[in-house]
C-alpha cells in the first residue's frame, strides 16, 4: 500500500491533524510490510520496537498459557499494537501477533515517532491519550479476570470487544474462550444464556448483537 494513501484517521497519532500535514510527516518513512494469512508477525523472542498499525486485512492477539495459545485480541484496518515495546527495553513481548488474513502492517519506530512528536506536539498527546486508554482497558480487564460472576466477566468482555458497531464474533473455541475469562465452559454457555434472557444480547451461532450497551456496561461494572 502506498503511504501517501494514509488518512489522518488511519493512525491514531495523527487525530486533529489534517491530510497535508499528515501526508508531510509521512515522508521517508519505510513502506507498510505484506504478510500471508497465518503468518507470524511478533513472537515473544522476535518483534520489533516499533508501533504496528495495520492498513489492510486482519491480525489476531494471541498469549500462551501452560502450552495452549489463547485469543486475546482480534485487530483490523486502523488498529495499533506494540505500543508497550515502542519505547520499552524488555527482550520479550507480552503476546503473539499473528496474520489472520493477508494483511499490510505500517511499522512505526521510537526514532520516526520522536521526531514526529518533536515538529507536532499533538502526536505527543495522541500518544498520550492512546496510553491512557489502554491503562484503563486493561484496569477493566483485570478487574474482570480477578473478581466478579462469570456473568460480570462475559458483560465486560463482549462490550470491550463490540465497540461502537455493537457487534462481536466469539472467537475460537468455548473452551479457549472459558480459559481467557477465567471460568467454566459450562459457566460461559449459562451466562451467554443469560444475558440473552435478560434482553443485553442476541445471539446467532457466534454472532453476537449487543442490544442494549448501557445495561450491558452496568453489569459489567464498566464506568
Amino acid at each position: 500500500m502506498d503511504n501517501t494513501a494514509i488518512s489522518p484517521d488511519t493512525i491514531f497519532l495523527f487525530q486533529g491533524i489534517n491530510a497535508t500535514e499528515v501526508h508531510s510527516l509521512l515522508e521517508g518513512i519505510p513502506e507498510a510490510v505484506s504478510f500471508a494469512k497465518g503468518e507470524v508477525v511478533y513472537t515473544r523472542r522476535r518483534f520489533r520496537h516499533a508501533l504496528g498499525v495495520l492498513l489492510s486485512g486482519w491480525a489476531e492477539v494471541y498469549r500462551t498459557e501452560g502450552g495452549r495459545h489463547v485469543l486475546m485480541n482480534r485487530l483490523g484496518p486502523g488498529d495499533s499494537f506494540g505500543a508497550a515495546a515502542l519505547y520499552g527495553g524488555g527482550e520479550e513481548y507480552v503476546t503473539e501477533v499473528r496474520a489472520a488474513t493477508a494483511c499490510e502492517i505500517l511499522f512505526l519506530s521510537q526514532e520516526t515517532v520522536s521526531g514526529w512528536m518533536r515538529r507536532d506536539y499533538r502526536v505527543a498527546e495522541n500518544y498520550i491519550r492512546f496510553l491512557s486508554g489502554r491503562i484503563r482497558f486493561l484496569n477493566r480487564r483485570i478487574a474482570g479476570f480477578t473478581g466478579g460472576a462469570a456473568d460480570r466477566r462475559l458483560a465486560r468482555y463482549l462490550a470491550e470487544q463490540a465497540g461502537e458497531s455493537g457487534r462481536t464474533r466469539l472467537p475460537g473455541s468455548m473452551t479457549a474462550l472459558a480459559s481467557a475469562l477465567n471460568i467454566g465452559r459450562s459457566s460461559l454457555y449459562r451466562s451467554l444464556d443469560a444475558l440473552t434472557e435478560a434482553g443485553l444480547i442476541r445471539r446467532s451461532g457466534r454472532e453476537i448483537e449487543i442490544v442494549d450497551i448501557g445495561r450491558l456496561r452496568d453489569a459489567a461494572g464498566v464506568e
